[in-house]
Formats: C-alpha cells, structure tokens, sequence
C-alpha cells in the first residue's frame, strides 16, 4: 500500500498504570477517508488509546505515526503543530460552562500557532455551527444545551480547524436513540464533505455499523480480531460475537 495513504499507524504500543496493563502490544492502520471502529468493553483501553494518539498520555512502548510523523519524538512546539490536524472529541463534548457557545469555539484558535484574522474567527465560527444546525445557539451558554446539541457543537469545535484526522471518544453516549442516530449521520455527513479520516472509540454496535469501514476489537490490550462489520458478525469467536448478539 502506498505509505502516503496511511493517516495513522500504530504499532506495538504498550501502556500500563502499575501492574494493570491497559494496551499490550497493540497495532493499528488507517487509511485516507476511512472510519475505524475500536470496539471495546468499558474499562478495555479504548480512551487510554485515543489519548496516546494525540499524546495526552506517554505509552511505555510502541510507536505512534501520524501523517508519517512519530508523535512519540515530537518536542512540544512541534507535537502543538501537528495536534492542529488533529481534531478530539472527548466523551463528555468538555464544553466549557463559563463560555458561550461562540467562546468556546473560538478557544482552540486562540491558542492556535497560525494567526487568524477576527473575520477569519468569525466566519470559521459560523460556518461550523452551521454545519451541525446550530448557528442560532451561537450566544447560549452549555447549560441552555441538550446532551445532543452539547455533542453537535464538540463535534463543530473539533471540526473548526478542518482537521485531516478525527478522534471520537464514545461519541453516543448519554444520548437516546434517535439523537444517537442523528450523531452518527452528522459524522458521516462531515466525513464526506471534509474527507476526513476517523477512529472511532465506542462499544455501541449500532454505531460502528453505521460509521465503520473496518472495526477492530480490542481485548486484554491487543488487537484480537478486526474485519467489516458483516464479517465479524459472523464470526463463531465467542470472544468477538458478544458484541454483536443484542446487534439487529
């Protein structure tokens, strides 16, 4: 394959917290324009991974390309530039309560290296809450939000950078279903318009059937199994068909 199509490359990456060992040797390939879904059960090492991506957490071995770049080596200065490529949804959106909507799309520019003009904050701003139907809550506070509209504008301040690689930690949790669903079709939709490249962290099954090119499922650390969706539905590990066996 053509390494300039390899967005993300993750290989024999280990991390432990004393003597719970969270990833253990675990391996990962993603492709230009394609979703991969870490399937998981809670606790498995899913968040654990996305925060070594994007270095938040040191792993204590393994290499981590992105863009062909080792994050691993990375001063700060350099890790700060690449990480603008780079967008994280957290779980919970990690809205910030004490800033409208506006501010707090405007915070990651502000402590962005490029210099952006007030218009060009603006405009970028505006055309990401209008992407996710928002741009009439631009003045409301996160309290005035619901748990969907708090999830659309994370994922309008992920985007607001127009970053190459997208990180979504649970991006459904705490919703019901039918704001679950809308989720996962903004994130399509974006993915389409940005040609965008995602992990997707999640134990959701309706979720990494509707987003997911390939899944990988992550057990005791590593990467036991990874296929489409379709092909490991039909699997007869009962280590992998526990996901699915609730799955429609």
């Amino acid at each position: 394959m053509d390494n300039t199509n390899i967005i993300l490359k993750i290989e024999g990456l280990c991390k432990a917290f004393g003597s719970n060992v969270v990833l253990n040797n675990f391996n990962l390939e993603l492709v230009k324009g394609e979703n991969i879904v870490v399937l998981g059960k809670s606790g498995s090492g899913k968040s654990v991974l996305i925060k070594c991506i994007v270095g938040l957490l040191k792993p204590d071995k393994g290499n981590i390309h992105v863009f062909g770049t080792n994050m691993l080596e990375l001063n700060q200065e350099s890790l700060d530039k690449i990480r603008t490529k780079i967008g994280f949804l957290f779980q919970n959106s990690a809205l910030y309560d004490s800033m409208t909507v506006r501010e707090n799309l405007e915070f990651p520019m502000r402590r962005h290296w490029i210099s952006l003009t007030s218009t060009e904050v603006k405009d970028l701003v505006e055309e990401s809450l209008d992407n996710v139907g928002l741009l009439h809550a631009i003045n409301m506070m996160p309290s005035e939000l619901s748990g969907g509209m708090r999830k659309r504008i994370g994922i309008a301040r992920t985007l607001i950078m127009k970053p190459q690689l997208i990180l979504y930690d649970e991006p459904t949790t705490g919703l019901d279903p039918i704001t679950s669903r809308e989720i996962v079709q903004l994130m399509l939709d974006l993915q389409k318009k940005y040609h965008t490249s995602s992990v997707i962290i999640s134990h959701d099954m309706s979720v990494a059937k509707l987003t997911a090119n390939k899944i990988i499922v992550l057990l005791d650390g590593r990467n036991y199994a990874e296929g489409t969706y379709d092909e490991l539905k039909k699997s007869s590990d009962k280590n992998i068909n526990q996901f699915f066996e609730f799955a429609s």
